[in-house]
């Protein structure tokens, strides 16, 4: 008769997959690239003067960045080298590495012909103005 042993540490790391994986899919169905885990995670907010997309970047040099726009799709792209300890082996890692890529499409009133791009302190904000056929205009009255 052989005993079989229990390692409480891998019973909390498989228990830890499965909550994970009910918040990544919730009632049986993905959330898809626009949900928790997508990388890098990005705010959008529409302001008076168009949309601002706020991108979480740290770690990473604009350089490392590539933006297209093609019609109302705004394409984010870049690379994360990954970080090697001088020495000792990795216990664990969780810190995300490699490729990626992120779109994001925009209402017909943007213009990303004129948007803009800004990187500070791991934050990514790439502006984009409403197009100048959707801002509103002052129309001035005149007398008779």
């Amino acid at each position: 008769m052989t005993l079989l042993s229990y390692d409480p540490w891998n019973a909390l790391l498989r228990l830890q997959e499965q909550i994970e994986g009910a918040f990544d899919a919730p009632y049986g169905f993905g959330v898809g690239l626009s949900g928790r885990g997508a990388f890098p995670p990005v705010n959008v907010f529409r302001g008076a003067d168009g949309y601002v997309a706020r991108f979480e970047v740290p770690g990473l040099a604009p350089q490392d960045l590539g933006i297209e726009a093609n019609g109302r799709t705004l394409k984010l792209s870049g690379k994360r080298a990954p970080a090697e300890p001088s020495e000792g082996s990795i216990h664990r890692r969780e810190c995300w590495r490699g490729e990626f890529s992120r779109s994001l499409q925009f209402p017909e009133d943007a213009d990303l012909t004129a948007a803009s791009a800004e990187c500070r302190h791991g934050v990514l904000t790439v502006r984009i103005p409403h197009r100048p056929e959707a801002r509103p205009r002052r129309i001035s009255v005149t007398t008779s």
